[in-house]
């Protein structure tokens, strides 16, 4: 399961994601992004840092949630995972299609 944490900061709000993503944080996960897209108007930043496990079904749920975000016209960045969701992204080349940063500080900087 995933624990979430909405928070909003200086020009942005944050979902700090800590657990798994997985096919069973499903519907908790598409809930809050939606809530996002509705009351976010600029930039959405989604902390990876906390993840310890994500699935093709999560990262598939990450990959949409960005493409309508940002379909919308809106900015959405990530924070880098640790351990093994960074490598797992990073063979995916993921840098290419979201911009990733090591920090919360440096994706709100990063205008």
């Amino acid at each position: 399961m995933v624990d979430v944490i909405v928070r909003g900061v200086k020009g942005a709000t944050v979902v700090d994601l800590h657990g798994r993503l997985d096919i069973n944080a499903r519907w908790h996960f598409k809930a809050i992004m939606n809530q996002c897209c509705l009351n976010e108007s600029e930039h959405l930043i989604i902390n990876l840092a906390g993840l310890t496990f994500i699935d093709s079904a999560g990262l598939g749920f990450l990959v949409t949630a960005y493409m309508q975000f940002t379909g919308l016209k809106r900015r959405m960045t990530w924070i880098q995972p640790r351990g093994l969701v960074a490598t797992f992204l990073d063979e995916l080349k993921l840098r290419e299609l979201v911009p990733i940063f090591e920090s919360e500080k440096e994706a709100i900087a990063e205008q």
